[in-house]
């Protein structure tokens, strides 16, 4: 699958190539946070036509799609988050935009989610832009 290529390290662009594995030692979450590996948008369509750059860079404005890594030891732990978590680690997950710290780690870019800041939890991503 031919991927498109990050344009910008701002905040339109904040995927790593899937095809590069994450990094052996994740850092430690602690608190209440959640590890997420944001993923890239699909540069062709199910019918197989090829998607503009411009229109993949509008996609990854509107869409945060990411999977979550790890998840701290008190997530999900206080009394008004419900009886079960709202993730887990390997769930594929909807979350705001602009929410999360960004950073890079072992060559490798990554979010730390505060726990109440998952929208959903998605069954499989690609259909996201169906």
């Amino acid at each position: 699958m031919q991927l498109p290529t990050p344009k910008s390290s701002g905040n339109t662009t904040w995927w790593t190539d899937p095809t590069i594995p994450d990094p052996a030692d994740l850092p430690t979450v602690r608190g209440w946070r959640i590890l997420v590996r944001p993923i890239p948008n699909a540069p062709k369509t199910k019918g197989g036509i090829i998607i503009p750059d411009a229109t993949i860079e509008t996609m990854d404005l509107i869409r945060s799609v990411g999977q979550v890594k790890a998840v701290g030891p008190m997530a999900y732990t206080r009394p008004d988050m419900g009886d079960e978590p709202w993730c887990s680690v390997g769930d594929y997950i909807l979350y705001p935009r602009y929410s999360g710290a960004k950073f890079s780690y072992g060559g490798v870019r990554f979010l730390l989610l505060n726990d109440d800041e998952v929208l959903a939890v998605i069954q499989d991503p690609a259909r996201i832009n169906e």
